[in-house]
């Protein structure tokens, strides 16, 4: 009877919204279009979206669809999609399955990226994490493989798209902070040696955000009484940033913590933007990126509240343009976007 009630509920929400979406882009500006790059010579181009949290339930897949559709019928096909993290809502197969028959329907990339959430690892067998039956880290590893046709073998892998290197980190273990063991820190920064080989932009995902970053920590639960450390990326975080700050024009992307689009110039709600900027050991920026959740309306925290967000990241020879989309409603967001400035 909940489960129902739900997915009806679900249903008239996204209902409501593709109703409403034309008479609100009229008033705020939004473009309804299909994705097409904003400028010539573009060379890479990838959608990103997070905190699906998949669960067995039919008006949720529906609204992941949408997104799929909207990627798949673009007028410049997009080189890439990243799904970073809390795919699902706690790693079950049924909710796996549901993102794997969703995705299969469309071609929404000529490349898909499966990023772990901390919502991934609350699955099967949680408690014996490597179990090579039913474990969370074969769970992903499989269905990571469905998804995108990639075979790995750890909760972390890198690719090539365009000959610019796209480095997914995960946590390997079910906490709510990531956790990143020292191989993975180790493989990390020789992967980033290896990016910085080419010269090009270098693209780097996890679920969870760098400690202070986005508004955190308040962000992270909206509490006064909070740690330090709330909502990010947790105990090796200062070794994740340490590895990042040696390197020009990298570009972290995470989700999390479900904040609505927001850039600097908004004076609503918590003080945060969904772009910001950390200081390399150069002096140049790290352009961080934090998604909004693709699923869950933010109404609590200033930004623009509704579902089906996402960024689309388009890099040229001297710069990478962010650009904020509704996939829901197929609708650009262009007073959220950034250009960044290649060094």
């Amino acid at each position: 009877m909940v489960s129902t009630f739900l997915t009806k509920a679900v249903s008239f929400m996204l209902s409501l919204v593709m109703f409403l979406a034309t008479p609100i882009n009229l008033i705020t500006g939004n473009k309804e279009k299909k994705i097409s790059y904003a400028e010539d010579g573009c060379k890479l181009s990838f959608a990103a979206i997070s905190d699906i949290h998949m669960k067995n339930m039919w008006g949720e897949q529906k609204v992941f669809e949408l997104g799929l559709y909207d990627m798949e019928d673009a007028k410049d096909q997009l080189d890439a999609v990243a799904y970073v993290g809390d795919i699902t809502d706690h790693g079950y197969y049924e909710m796996w399955n549901r993102v794997f028959i969703a995705t299969s329907k469309f071609t929404p990339a000529k490349n898909q990226f499966v990023i772990v959430g901390n919502h991934d690892t609350w699955g099967p067998n949680r408690d014996e994490f490597d179990n090579p039956v039913d474990g969370v880290k074969p769970t992903f590893i499989e269905y990571n493989r469905m998804i995108s046709n990639r075979d790995i073998t750890e909760m972390y892998y890198s690719d090539i798209v365009n000959g610019y290197y796209f480095i997914a980190l995960g946590s390997e273990e079910d906490h709510t902070d990531a956790f990143l063991s020292d191989k993975q820190l180790q493989w990390f920064e020789g992967e980033m040696e290896k990016a910085k080989a080419t010269g090009l932009p270098i693209f780097v995902f996890l679920h969870q955000p760098i400690i202070g970053t986005h508004g955190l920590p308040y962000n992270w639960e909206l509490e006064k009484d909070y740690d330090y450390d709330d909502g990010g990326i947790g105990a090796q975080n200062d070794q994740v940033v340490d590895i990042l700050k040696k390197y020009d024009n990298v570009f972290f992307i995470s989700g999390h913590i479900h904040a609505g689009i927001k850039n600097e110039s908004s004076k609503l709600g918590v003080e945060y933007a969904s772009v910001e900027y950390m200081e390399n050991n150069n002096g140049n920026n790290i352009t961080l990126i934090n998604l909004p959740s693709y699923m869950y309306f933010d109404v609590m925290r200033g930004g623009h509240i509704m579902p089906g967000c996402g960024f689309i990241v388009e890099a040229y020879e001297s710069k990478v343009i962010i650009r904020a989309r509704n996939f829901a409603t197929r609708t650009y967001l262009s007073k959220f976007d950034v250009e960044v400035p290649l060094v």
